[in-house]
């Protein structure tokens, strides 16, 4: 009996730090599950092993995120990766969807696949890139940055030396680069979204009284689209440049622009549109192609380009 208790306590911390992906205190955990510290330390070693395997709960692991605070490793980046109800929603989802032409449940099935989302965890980071900088989350500016943007709070902050006023919305990465991606309110709506680079922001004051209304959901589309730091939402530029013989293969294993659209010549080269919310979004891209691309369209950035390249090689 009393390792059943135990099996349902720290099943029950695991539940508990899954919707705190960035960790609660001891004393928090502690009064969540009805116990004492000393007990929430014997579930920590319980569960800490590296070798996930040998673990309490398998497939799980508690870290110390820093002096009396825990979180599951695997859920403090992307939330989705160890949930451990996933597997059996997925099952779930997959058994509704066959059964779906073969019984009445073909009415309600749009509001069960409502209910069996794989995740409605809510994080305050959203990361573009695969390898990203650590970000020492202990921090009280980052701290501020993580409370306004999951309450939905407005802020102020100052950057290289300039006040800010702002609709926080996430903590974001690009190339491996920490920025705060949000809405300047004292801009007007086609100047104000924007990312600040995160080591340059201080200063941080929280307007706890006001807060913004606009939803995850459109925050993420927007975040999902965005190809580097200086996107702009809701703004479409279209590119269309060449790829050489020499390089088509290459080009084409994997997608490398946005939207990227493939229309194959005859002479073994590629015409390749993108659609962008700005050249920054490409600029790199385009140019880590160099000799093997070429610029077709708009004629603007292609000379925009060669001017800059001319630039270039009279300064080598």
């Amino acid at each position: 009996m009393q390792e059943t208790s135990k099996q349902q306590s720290i099943q029950k911390l695991v539940d508990i730090l899954v919707e705190k992906p960035l960790g609660l205190k001891t004393s928090e955990l502690a009064a969540h599950i009805g116990c004492d510290a000393r007990t929430i330390q014997n579930y920590y070693d319980a569960l800490s092993n590296e070798d996930m395997s040998t673990n309490f709960i398998q497939d799980v692991r508690m870290i110390r995120v820093r002096r009396g605070v825990y979180a599951l490793q695997d859920y403090r980046v992307d939330l989705e990766d160890v949930a451990l109800e996933r597997d059996k929603k997925v099952f779930l989802k997959l058994a509704l969807e066959n059964l779906e032409n073969l019984t009445d449940l073909s009415k309600h099935y749009d509001e069960i696949e409502e209910e069996l989302k794989l995740s409605k965890l809510r994080t305050p980071y959203y990361i573009k890139s695969e390898e990203y900088q650590a970000l020492n989350t202990d921090e009280e500016e980052i701290e501020k940055l993580e409370l306004a943007i999951n309450k939905d709070h407005i802020i102020a902050f100052t950057f290289r030396n300039k006040d800010y006023y702002v609709e926080p919305y996430r903590l974001v990465n690009f190339d491996g680069i920490w920025y705060l991606y949000g809405k300047d309110r004292n801009e007007t709506d086609e100047n104000a979204y924007k990312t600040w680079m995160l080591k340059h922001i201080y200063k941080v004051d929280i307007y706890y009284s006001e807060i913004h209304n606009l939803s995850d959901e459109a925050i993420d589309e927007d975040l999902e689209n965005a190809e580097s730091a200086m996107f702009i939402p809701d703004q479409k530029y279209t590119v269309k440049v060449k790829i050489f013989k020499k390089a088509a293969e290459k080009f084409i294993a994997k997608r490398h622009l946005p939207e990227q659209q493939i229309q194959k010549q005859p002479d073994g080269s590629l015409i390749v549109t993108a659609t962008v919310s700005t050249k920054a979004d490409v600029d790199d891209e385009i140019k880590s192609w160099l000799p093997y691309i070429e610029i077709l369209e708009p004629e603007e950035y292609k000379e925009s380009f060669k001017e800059e390249l001319r630039v270039y090689l009279t300064t080598i």
